[in-house]
């Protein structure tokens, strides 16, 4: 049981883990000031249209 409990957390962290390499990636991908805004600007739209709660299911 303790061993299910374990790799169950296990994937959850590496889920969650991933998303803000993700976000650093893309934003660190903008060429100019003006591209940084844009994805910045993106990201937090695409966050306010899904609440956090279900951000992270599938």
């Amino acid at each position: 049981m303790k061993k299910i409990l374990q790799s169950a957390m296990a994937a959850l962290k590496s889920q969650f883990n991933a998303q803000p390499s993700f976000e650093e990636t893309y934003l660190g991908g903008a060429v100019d000031i003006y591209d940084l805004e844009r994805r910045m600007r993106h990201l937090d739209q695409r966050t306010t249209q899904r609440p956090f709660h279900l951000q992270h299911s599938i």
